[in-house]
């Protein structure tokens, strides 16, 4: 994930965003207003909670883009997708010579994505644009 995305995640849910509501609060504005409502501007009224949002189809927009590109990492990584390599383990002495003890013990590779070593998934979404 981005820095600047990470940032704005974290900046979002401890409410620390500049919104209208904040700047009044800190001292850099003196209405709290949102523009689109007239309502109080908050971090949450802007990301969620705003009735003129609501009604425009602005959370639908959003919403429909985020899913859009959900399916399209899933179908890129889909194309790409490969199955890990199995390795067995490998036990070595102190003097490092090999040596097996009991039974082989299969180990794979590690999973960088959660798409791999699967082939079977399928996109499918109602809306794309």
């Amino acid at each position: 994930m981005a820095p600047l995305r990470i940032s704005f995640l974290i900046r979002s849910v401890c409410d620390l965003l500049p919104s209208n509501a904040n700047l009044v609060l800190w001292g850099k504005k003196e209405d709290p207003t949102f523009p689109l409502c007239q309502g109080r501007q908050t971090t949450e009224h802007v990301l969620s909670s705003c009735k003129i949002a609501l009604s425009q189809g602005r959370y639908t927009w959003w919403h429909n883009r985020v899913l859009q590109e959900l399916a399209a990492m899933i179908s890129t990584e889909k194309g790409e997708t490969t199955l890990p390599k199995t390795n067995a383990l490998i036990f070595t002495t102190d003097g490092g010579a090999k040596s097996w003890h009991g039974r082989s013990v299969k180990t794979t590779n590690q999973i960088k994505c959660l798409l791999d070593g699967c082939d079977d998934w399928d996109v499918s979404a109602d809306h794309l644009g």
